[in-house]
């Protein structure tokens, strides 16, 4: 009587077993960045600190602006539209300015975090190409920006109309949607510029240290050295990431100022390209430690 002939079990197609490495997507790196980010408790209070702040500046605002109608005996239900779409912005995008040094913080909380702590070694090694993981690094900052921002715009429009429901007229107009969205893309270019400051110096303190004298401590020494009468002075003071944040809450007005809307908006986008651009060059020539 005849046996079978010996038949070996089929090796289940395994990592280990087959010696094939999975294929490494953008897509996959998108998704370790986005769960690498949302588990540091940085970013969790980084942001909500942000909700927090901006919330109670636009309640102060509305607070202020609605007790001067009152002050000065004046009818909210006769106020012009571009007076309501100004109280509007003025409550919603107020805090902007103020709260970009959050955003450049929460920026280079994102790469700097990464050397801290020594995760850019296992974050290089799981992704050789270093390209891939800064632009997955920096979409999902953006992302979370832009809804932060978003959040916060929203929340100051709603106390806005809580303090003065003739505003809600104006909600959808084109002066306060161009306001709204110029506030929101200031935001998240700050935050793009903290993230190309702290790959360049891949230090926690210097990025912070220099985020903070981009925006506070060198218009200070601009208006100081106003009083020089230098002509370059004043031109060189509306083109700092805070005044370029002052002029995108606006909106798109009709007014002439300098530099426009539009200006200020290709402006703000250069101030995040040029350190994210410097960031990636050091990114890709310099070694990990």
């Amino acid at each position: 009587m005849t046996s079978a002939p010996y038949t070996p079990p089929v090796a289940r197609e395994t990592f280990a077993g087959s010696g094939v490495a999975p294929k490494l997507t953008f897509g996959g790196v998108l998704k370790s960045e986005r769960i690498k980010l949302s588990s540091l408790r940085s970013i969790r209070v980084t942001l909500l600190v942000t909700l927090l702040a901006s919330a109670g500046l636009s309640l102060l605002s509305a607070w202020a602006m609605k007790s001067s109608f009152s002050y000065e005996n004046i009818d909210p239900a006769t106020l012009p539209a571009d007076a309501l779409q100004n109280y509007l912005l003025t409550v919603s995008t107020f805090a902007s300015p103020f709260l970009a040094l959050i955003f450049g913080v929460l920026g280079v909380f994102v790469m700097s975090s990464e050397y801290s702590s020594g995760m850019i070694l296992s974050s290089l090694s799981a992704v050789p190409r270093r390209t891939p993981m800064f632009f997955g690094k920096a979409i999902v900052l953006a992302a979370i920006a832009a809804i932060t921002a978003l959040l916060l715009v929203v929340i100051g429009v709603g106390i806005a109309i809580a303090f003065l429901p003739d505003a809600a007229s104006e909600v959808f107009s084109a002066t306060v949607l161009t306001g709204a969205i110029g506030a929101i893309v200031y935001l998240v270019c700050v935050a793009l510029l903290g993230f190309g400051l702290a790959a360049i110096l891949r230090s926690t303190a210097g990025g912070i240290s220099l985020i903070a004298g981009l925006i506070f401590v060198l218009p200070i020494g601009l208006q100081v050295l106003s009083m020089t009468g230098w002509e370059w002075v004043p031109t060189v003071s509306r083109y700092l990431p805070m005044s370029l944040g002052s002029t995108l809450g606006m909106g798109d007005i009709a007014a002439s100022v300098d530099p426009t809307y539009w200006v200020a908006m290709l402006a703000i986008a250069i101030w995040a390209a040029v350190p994210a651009a410097l960031g990636l060059l050091v990114l890709k020539t310099r070694d990990a430690k």
